[in-house]
């Protein structure tokens, strides 16, 4: 078996991936880097080119897919980063949260 080259990016399966596991189960959740503000400029870009598709005569299939992908950002944003990036994606003022003497008034 020749001796795998420095750009060869495989894992190494032989045996030790079952050891890799297990260190990486304890690890808890996994953060993603997210920039909003990259992410907010692609959907508008992708939203501009679905509005111009009928414009320039695109085929139905590339303004479908062009749709799908402006309502699949959001969604990939709520799934990675909840309601409050969701908001932020769409400049939107985050909820107030309630003060402990509001609700000590509504009782």
């Amino acid at each position: 078996m020749p001796a795998p080259s420095p750009h060869d990016n495989r894992p190494d399966l032989g045996g030790t991936a079952c050891a890799r596991e297990q260190e990486h189960s304890d690890a808890g959740p996994v953060s993603v880097p997210l920039s909003i503000s990259r992410t907010r400029i692609k959907l508008v870009a992708i939203a501009l080119l679905t509005v111009a598709a009928p414009a320039f005569e695109a085929t139905v299939w590339l303004t479908l897919a062009l749709t799908l992908m402006c309502f699949a950002i959001p969604l990939a944003v709520a799934v990675l980063g909840g309601a409050d990036l969701v908001r932020e994606l769409f400049l939107l003022p985050r909820r107030p949260i309630p003060s402990a003497t509001r609700k000590d008034n509504h009782q």
